[in-house]
């Protein structure tokens, strides 16, 4: 059987490597060859996949960092650049590795993938070190060893190589990445036999749609269109479950944001909007992609098992220190929204949840879980609208 070219940002070791090793344990690991991904950068990979019938994993956004713009998925997504398959998070772990017996206090010169500075930033400033950034942890690891002024890298666990490691883990709290397996863009036209050891999750299996929308940033209040929009994204919707998610909210220009939505039903229409001309105002972009499991399902699931109590308020918010990145999420419904600026994404987590209570309302049919929280906060929701939400920080910037 045939098996489709793969490309993995910076081969097997790298933090793509291990989440393509967790999300896809059983493809033909000709991938792991360094002459589909060595020296590889991201812009190369980017042109491949226009250019090339190939498929493509890369890191999209972090939880400390946001949108990862460098790799460019959002970007290509956004712009039907490539095809979107797959999306799940993955635990980011960060080894402290020297190569003598030295203690934290005594390194002055630490190297990692240019990323690690802001998601393992409380350990960096414990170490008072000048941080050396390099385009992935393997060409920091690289560093590391071949110079001698370098005292310590920030690397993966399966790049440790024998050397010291002093800190299992240096990463930030709550650090994880959002992954993105993408394809070319004529991969949707690829043969079950073309997908090869991937075509278990592909082909027929695929049940879930994504599509974008492009639209202005509101910092505080919905334009009328926008407020359209949020009403007809539930239209086709007979359960809380079946309503189509928005699960990441990005920045797209200066005064423009995208919503990346996930559905199980269908794509939008393109006279969504009224013609009162509100279609000038906000674009629909269809077809973005399919995968064959949702990604809200794994990233709740994902959150549960490493995280556990951490989210069990019915409200959760994760900032970034520097409050340029954020995860919203109602576990409950269904809701997980990574977005960037608080000010941006908490109006747009407001919004849905004040269409979800009206949709229960109304008679939308939900599990008992979904009635139960309901009716909890019905009294507080039906006195203060959508501003009775009160948010438990995790993380960093716990409550």
């Amino acid at each position: 059987m045939p098996e489709p070219i793969l490309t993995v940002y910076k081969g097997p070791t790298s933090q793509t490597g291990i989440a393509t090793l967790n999300e896809f344990p059983d493809i033909d690991d000709s991938w792991k060859n360094e002459k589909y991904w060595k020296d590889k950068t991201f812009d190369c990979i980017n042109k491949e996949l226009i250019k090339k019938s190939i498929l493509a994993i890369l890191p999209m956004w972090n939880s400390h960092k946001g949108e990862l713009v460098f790799s460019h998925v959002l970007e290509m997504l956004f712009q039907k650049q490539a095809k979107l398959y797959t999306l799940w998070p993955n635990l980011i772990i960060f080894k402290c590795i020297v190569k003598d017996d030295i203690d934290i206090d005594q390194i002055t010169k630490i190297t990692s993938v240019h990323v690690a500075l802001g998601q393992c930033s409380l350990f960096i400033e414990k170490t008072k070190a000048n941080f050396f950034p390099k385009d992935a942890t393997t060409d920091a690891v690289e560093e590391f060893k071949n110079n001698p002024e370098i005292h310590a890298a920030l690397c993966t666990p399966d790049q440790v190589e024998g050397f010291n490691v002093i800190c299992e883990n240096a990463a930030n709290p709550i650090n994880f990445t959002t992954f993105a397996l993408l394809g070319c863009t004529d991969s949707e036209d690829w043969t079950e036999e073309e997908w090869g050891s991937f075509d278990g999750r592909m082909g027929s299996k695929l049940s879930k749609v994504y599509y974008g929308v492009q639209m202005p940033i509101r910092s505080v209040a919905f334009s009328d269109d926008q407020k359209t929009l949020f009403n007809d994204l539930t239209d086709e919707a007979i359960s809380i479950d079946d309503i189509p998610k928005i699960i990441f909210v990005t920045k797209r220009t200066t005064d423009q944001c995208g919503l990346l939505i996930e559905s199980s039903t269908s794509i939008l229409p393109d006279n969504i909007l009224t013609e009162d001309g509100y279609s000038t105002e906000i674009e629909v972009i269809q077809d973005i992609g399919k995968s064959h499991c949702a990604y809200t399902k794994k990233i709740y699931d994902f959150l549960n098992d490493e995280f556990g109590s951490e989210i069990r308020p019915d409200f959760i918010r994760h900032s970034s220190l520097d409050n340029d990145t954020c995860f919203f999420a109602c576990p409950t419904l269904g809701i997980m929204i990574h977005g960037f600026e608080d000010n941006i994404v908490e109006p747009v987590m407001k919004q849905i949840v004040d269409k979800y209570f009206k949709l229960y309302v109304n008679g939308i049919k939900c599990t008992d879980d979904q009635r139960a929280f309901f009716e909890k906060h019905k009294k507080a929701y039906y006195d203060e609208g959508s501003e009775f939400i009160e948010f438990t920080d995790i993380g960093l910037n716990p409550n």
